[in-house]
């Protein structure tokens, strides 16, 4: 029954998806410019040259082959197009999730609950159906800690081969990409370093397999990405195409471009629940805004959880009082799968700098290392993307979800210890699924409003 309630999740995830490719017909960003200048002169537009110019095109390089093998397109048809592409790198992901769920050890019902967490999101529905390159770098990145996962835990070479290359993928897809290198880099220098075991791996093998997968990303990174350009242009291989923004004050707030970052302990220190409430949705405005916009976890929690929330594109506008309601039901109601995920995360992290500290016979397994890494490197790059630029667009979750699989191993393991311990209380254990229940009823409500209204 568990099996079948899968396939059948899996299958109506993929048709939201395909449906909204369909309909839709614009995107956060325009990435369409950068792929025109590829398709149509025929080579890749420096980092002033477009507004999307400073981005890694690997994405952009696969639809303008398809627009170029597929003559006489009207301009819808190239942005289905478009979109296309992206929603095949989000199925992808999906066949990843789902293949690498069925190899963890967690109970089947976990397995169902956490897989339709995921597919059901209507914030990831709602990318892969736009033109943009976030599929790609998210497709990519699962692919590489999928295999990265596997070769810490085996040490099969077939994995070290795919995880290697799909780094490179990631990187060449999107710049956060960059954080899975970091993330699989450190894990192998933590191994080398503390001489841990990875299995059918020696020492010195690993030693070579590392300077390999290093010189591999940096010579493809280089050749074909658009940082060496970028840095030619800036001096910064990581530049975009925004300034850069004072660094905010400890306490006292100040206000560049659309506020964004205001403070350290008003962007970083404050989670506002009760103002989400009050205000489900956020306005694009540089002066008229709800208070919890400038908070990066409000922002981060809402944008995750409630694909109307960032009311972006033009076209996915709606404040009608359902979606409000819908929203403030959402935002209620995902509270408790987030908490299971910020718990295990922690005691994962508490697991590798502990294990580290205590020595080597309580350390933490090399691939579950991978995993706390990824999750934290994530992390990082979004506090550190807006303190540098301010601006409320830094504070996409979207930029997590390239390590969905790292923060989705953490939710899994702790709804498992969770209901296990629930067992002796069947009221307790019921309510649980009961939320879940509702919270995935609301998601699915979400992207069905969405999918009429652009219809």
């Amino acid at each position: 029954m568990v099996a079948l309630t899968e396939r059948v999740v899996f299958a109506v995830a993929v048709l939201l998806r395909l449906y909204l490719t369909m309909v839709n017909t614009e995107a956060n960003d325009d990435h369409l410019t950068v792929i025109r200048i590829i398709a149509d002169q025929h080579h890749f537009p420096r980092l002033r040259e477009a507004w999307e110019g400073f981005q890694p095109k690997l994405y952009h390089v696969a639809v303008a082959v398809l627009w170029n093998l597929v003559p006489y397109q009207s301009r819808a048809v190239q942005i289905r197009m478009a979109q296309v592409v992206a929603c095949a790198a989000g199925i992808g992901t999906l066949f990843l999730v789902r293949r690498a769920l069925g190899q963890w050890n967690i109970s089947p019902p976990i397995r169902l609950l956490t897989f339709a967490l995921v597919a059901l999101n209507p914030t990831l529905i709602g990318l892969n159906a736009q033109a943009t390159n976030d599929s790609f770098v998210i497709l990519f990145a699962t692919l590489a800690l999928f295999e990265g996962y596997q070769f810490f835990r085996t040490g099969a070479r077939p994995a070290f081969i795919v995880m290697s290359a799909s780094v490179v993928f990631a990187a060449l897809s999107k710049g956060n990409g960059l954080v899975v290198f970091v993330a699989v880099a450190a894990a192998l220098v933590l191994s080398i370093v503390g001489r841990q075991s990875v299995a059918g791996v020696s020492h010195r093998q690993l030693l070579k397999l590392s300077a390999i997968f290093v010189a591999l990303f940096l010579v493809f990174t280089v050749a074909l990405g658009s940082y060496f350009p970028n840095w030619e242009d800036t001096g910064n291989p990581f530049a975009i195409n925004g300034d850069r923004a004072p660094l905010p004050h400890l306490v006292d707030r100040t206000y560049v471009y659309r506020p964004g970052t205001t403070s350290v302990s008003d962007t970083y220190f404050t989670f506002r629940l009760f103002d989400m409430l009050r205000h489900p949705t956020i306005t694009n405005d540089a002066m008229v805004y709800p208070l919890h916009r400038t908070s990066l976890w409000s922002q981060l929690y809402g944008r995750a959880h409630f694909g109307h929330f960032a009311q972006h594109p033009p076209s996915w506008k709606n404040t009608s009082s359902l979606v409000l309601t819908v929203g403030r039901l959402i935002l209620v109601l995902a509270l408790l799968p987030t908490a299971f995920l910020l718990t295990g995360m922690l005691r994962s992290v508490a697991a590798l700098v502990l294990g580290r500290l205590r020595g080597s016979s309580h350390r933490a397994n090399p691939d579950h290392e991978l995993l706390a890494l990824t999750a934290v490197g994530f992390v990082a790059f979004i506090v550190v993307y807006s303190l540098s630029y301010r601006d409320f667009s830094t504070m996409k979750a979207e930029f997590l979800f390239p390590g969905i699989l790292a923060y989705l191993f953490f939710f899994a393991h702790e709804a498992q210890r969770i209901d296990t311990w629930w067992a002796p209380w069947p009221r307790l254990r019921d309510s649980g699924r009961c939320v879940f229940a509702m919270l995935l009823m609301l998601y699915l409500t979400d992207v069905v409003i969405l999918a009429v209204q652009l219809t």
